[in-house]
């Protein structure tokens, strides 16, 4: 078949997209990663007994909407830069609006506090542990979220790895969130956030190597 009888069969019979495939190849994976944080975070740290008691808090659903936003919003960002004609245009800082909005929230309750209650709030209980749980919890999201992201095409390797470092942060802590006893919004504009971003670290500093194509 001549060059010019193939440009021109495509031209009037482009192939179709099996989406469902496609959809299947993205959510199947994720659903994977997801669960194999949630039976590690199970085995590792169980369910915290406590779990309907603390959702009577408004706190909870706080937190609950942070995580949530935060991982969608960086599975937005993600699928645009998997995109090579969207992916210049992909808005990385969109990631930390609710960051941003849960750091004025802890600022302005910290503030409010009086002096003996500020340091509770600020460290709670789990500090020395937060951070780290978080990312341990991220790590097959993460892995799951590099193979998902070799099956695009992303053209700004570092910042690529970098959101789906942060994606994987964020769902890991809202899967650990079903374990964690902590509410103050100013312990999460911390200990949570700090856990979220050593995965977007570590994705940053491996993207290059991880995502080329």
């Amino acid at each position: 078949m001549k060059t010019e009888e193939l440009i021109s069969m495509l031209a009037k019979e482009p192939p179709t997209v099996d989406r469902a495939a496609h959809a299947r190849g993205v959510w199947l994976p994720l659903a994977v990663g997801a669960i194999a944080s949630f039976v590690l975070m199970v085995v590792w740290q169980t369910i915290n007994p406590r779990l309907w008691s603390l959702a009577e808090n408004m706190w909870f659903w706080v937190r609950f909407a942070f995580l949530a936003s935060s991982s969608a919003l960086a599975w937005l960002v993600l699928v645009r830069l998997g995109k090579p004609g969207f992916a210049l245009r992909a808005k990385w800082w969109h990631v930390a609006i609710p960051m941003a909005v849960l750091a004025v929230l802890g600022a302005a309750l910290l503030m409010r506090a009086p002096s003996g209650e500020r340091v509770p709030m600020l460290l709670g209980v789990s500090w020395d542990v937060c951070s780290r749980n978080i990312a341990v919890l991220s790590i097959p999201i993460f892995l799951v979220s590099v193979w998902i992201a070799r099956q695009f095409a992303p053209v700004r390797l570092r910042l690529t790895g970098a959101i789906l470092g942060f994606f994987a942060g964020s769902l890991g802590a809202l899967i650990y969130s079903l374990h964690c006893p902590e509410l103050s919004p100013s312990f999460l504009m911390i200990w949570y956030v700090l856990g979220m971003l050593i995965p977007a670290a570590v994705g940053a500093a491996l993207g290059r190597r991880l995502l080329a194509w």
